[in-house]
């Protein structure tokens, strides 16, 4: 985090880390991380791009470095066993929990204005960007696909949804 509490990509990194509970499930993908506890499963993922870079870092990392497009990520869930499963995708990159874009677009001021805290930390609020109930049938099996850009980090959980009792 920054002085002003904007949260930085590495918050989330570490966030999204923390997420992966349980036994690691192996891949043979180098770029994702894949746990699973107690029927709960966590997929973390991420599409690392060394930027072509002919400034050293300060003037580098002072203008807007849009995200290219790269192959979406498709992450196949198998021996699920069958009922219903909340599923949250979250990111991290170009303009998705990215208060540093926004603040270069904002002409890179000394000092925030309360306005301009505020709407750097609403962008960075980790907000889910697909929040929803699945239904696994018998077969056990879910595909879930992601558009994926240059440098994203995503967090994929896949958790049984509990049955409410007494009812």
């Amino acid at each position: 985090m920054n002085r002003e509490g904007i949260r930085k990509p590495a918050f989330f990194a570490y966030k999204y880390l923390n997420a992966l509970n349980g036994r690691e499930v192996p891949s043979a993908d180098p770029q994702t991380w894949i746990t699973t506890d107690k029927g709960r499963t966590g997929v973390l993922f991420w599409d690392w791009q060394l930027p072509k870079q002919e400034l050293s870092n300060r003037p580098f990392f002072t203008r807007v470095l849009p995200a290219q497009a790269a192959r979406s990520a498709e992450v196949r869930f198998r021996g699920l066993a069958r009922g219903s499963y909340r599923l949250t995708v979250r990111r991290t990159g170009f303009k998705a929990n990215d208060a540093h874009t926004r603040y270069l677009e904002m002409g890179s001021p000394a000092s925030l204005s309360r306005t301009q805290l505020t709407e750097l930390q609403s962008l960075t609020s980790d907000a889910p960007e697909k929040n929803m109930t699945v239904r696994i049938g018998s077969d056990g099996n879910y595909v879930l696909r992601v558009p994926m850009r240059s440098n994203d980090v995503v967090l994929a959980l896949l958790e049984p949804v509990k049955p409410v009792r007494g009812k």
